[in-house]
């Protein structure tokens, strides 16, 4: 799968969380203004049905009896503002509607239950489209008018008005209306100015939304890419380091707070990969400086013993000399070998007695503890010896340079001491050695290769340096870990071994 860009994750969802925040808002925003319009029309058109919707009846009931179809909006009363129909109950035709009805599909109107007389009751509403494309808010009730309310609404008229509406529809026999007659009465108002108000207003959101949305995109964007820009920065640090300019620290001014841990783990490696190096470059030094000596020797004596012709004894003796430089430079080899090879020192392991490995390698080295008077004292803690986990040929290396360091560099008729313990997780074995004159240096390089503490580098001396180098390493290669340190003229060195 291709990769993607952080900084286009991060402009896309943004955008699109910004798309939804504006959609979100401008539809609760249109749709509060229009429920608040509807809401105000409604209210307006209830208003109105409830003062005018006897009058209505009345006057329906009059102009069907006289023969009319409609009312003239003067004879309407409250409701001459607005376009209405009036029907009786139970009946699909219309008693009359206003002059001037606009041409509209009118909705079915169902009759509903009747309720208290001279109140409008059942209020229903709906929202048309008409013939003529304009769009208008129909309000539909249930009334049932009281006797007295035909009366007190002409009440006002002077006598020459009644004589011409007598003169107009001969005045019946009967009421207008029986007690308990239900009537429809349907009221429509034009929402044509609220409609196009609401369009525009649409519109404009729309048109706002789309602007604030692409402003909103591209300064997201022209953030996002100055937030990253600390990256493209850490980058070209990176690629600068290489092995020749390891010591310049990863450094990033005004770095965010999210690429501090990444600065701070890419200075860490910088760090270990200097140090890397360092010692790298060491040991290369280290290793063409002890090669050299026995080298050297070797073809000095094969020019000398060329340049004339030799006796036996003197080309026997040659050769012995020889044999010495080049089991010396096989002993280097093999530990560097060995040291090399340390990170296999985790196969075939078992639990072997650390205590028991100690004694052994004391008693191989029984001659030199005698030619030096030197005794060694063995101590277990809690009274039992305590096994570590590792290869026993691995472990029995670790024990035996243990033991050749502290013979060699211990003072002359002290005492070794070898302690063993056990923890949770640790098999511990502790090697003290008196060493009269012992230095901190000796602790804190104490496991460099080639080291030496008396700076001893002739071929002919038994010690090359790697004695410890190769007791690190292979401890470390079987989950444990090394130390040394210096204290009152004595040298320990502290191995941990996992628990068997």
């Amino acid at each position: 799968m291709a990769a993607s860009s952080i900084q286009r994750r991060v402009v896309v969802s943004a955008t699109v969380a910004m798309t939804a925040t504006i959609l979100g808002s401008g539809g609760l925003i249109f749709e509060a203004y229009r429920s608040g319009a509807r809401s105000d029309g409604e209210n307006s058109l209830t208003s109105i049905i409830e003062l005018g919707a006897e009058r209505a009846v009345a006057e329906s009931i009059f102009a069907t009896r006289a023969g009319n179809a409609s009312v003239p909006p003067e004879r309407a009363g409250p409701l001459s503002q607005y376009a209405w129909i009036c029907w009786r109950a139970g009946e699909a035709e219309e008693l009359c509607r206003s002059t001037g009805f606009p041409p509209v599909k009118v909705p079915l109107v169902e009759s509903r239950e009747a309720g208290e007389e001279g109140a409008a009751t059942g209020l229903q509403f709906a929202e048309i489209v008409g013939e003529d494309g304009r769009h208008y808010r129909i309000a539909t009730a249930s009334f049932v008018p009281r006797l007295r309310g035909l009366a007190s609404l002409r009440r006002g008229e002077g006598r020459a008005s009644r004589r011409d509406r007598d003169r107009r529809a001969p005045r019946p026999s009967e009421p207008p209306f029986l007690p308990g007659d239900q009537f429809l009465v349907l009221a429509m108002a034009p929402m044509q100015e609220e409609f196009e108000r609401s369009a525009e207003l649409a519109r404009l959101m729309l048109i706002g939304g789309a602007g604030a949305l692409l402003a909103a995109t591209l300064l997201i964007r022209s953030s996002v890419r100055r937030g990253m820009a600390p990256l493209g920065t850490l980058t070209r640090t990176i690629e600068g380091i290489g092995e020749g300019n390891l010591d310049e620290s990863v450094h990033l001014a005004g770095a965010p707070i999210e690429l501090t841990p990444i600065v701070d783990a890419l200075e860490r490696s910088r760090v270990q990969l200097a140090q890397s190096f360092a010692r790298e470059q060491r040991f290369t030094d280290d290793i063409a400086h002890e090669l050299r000596t026995p080298l050297a020797g070797l073809r000095a004596a094969l020019e000398v013993a060329l340049r004339r012709k030799r006796s036996p004894e003197e080309l026997e003796e040659v050769l012995t000399n020889n044999l010495s430089a080049a089991l010396d430079l096989q002993q280097i080899v093999d530990s560097l070998l060995l040291l090399r090879r340390s990170g296999a020192a985790s196969e075939d392991a078992q639990g072997v007695n650390l205590r028991e490995e100690m004694e052994r390698a004391f008693e191989e080295l029984g001659e030199a503890l005698e030619a030096r008077s030197l005794t060694v004292a063995f101590h277990a803690e809690a009274g039992a010896p305590h096994l570590g986990l590792g290869a026993p040929a691995v472990v029995r290396r670790i024990t035996t340079n243990l033991a050749r360091n502290a013979v060699d560099h211990a003072d002359v008729e002290s005492t070794i001491s070898v302690t063993t313990r056990a923890d949770s997780e640790f098999a511990t074995l502790i090697v003290e050695n008196p060493s009269e004159g012992i230095r901190q240096e000796a602790a804190d390089r104490a496991f460099e290769p080639f080291w030496q503490a008396d700076k001893a580098r002739s071929a002919g001396d038994q010690h090359v340096g790697l004695g410890l180098a190769i007791v690190e390493g292979c401890a470390s290669a079987l989950g444990g870990r090394a130390a040394a340190a210096t204290a009152d003229g004595t040298f320990r060195i502290t191995i941990d071994l996992p628990l068997a």
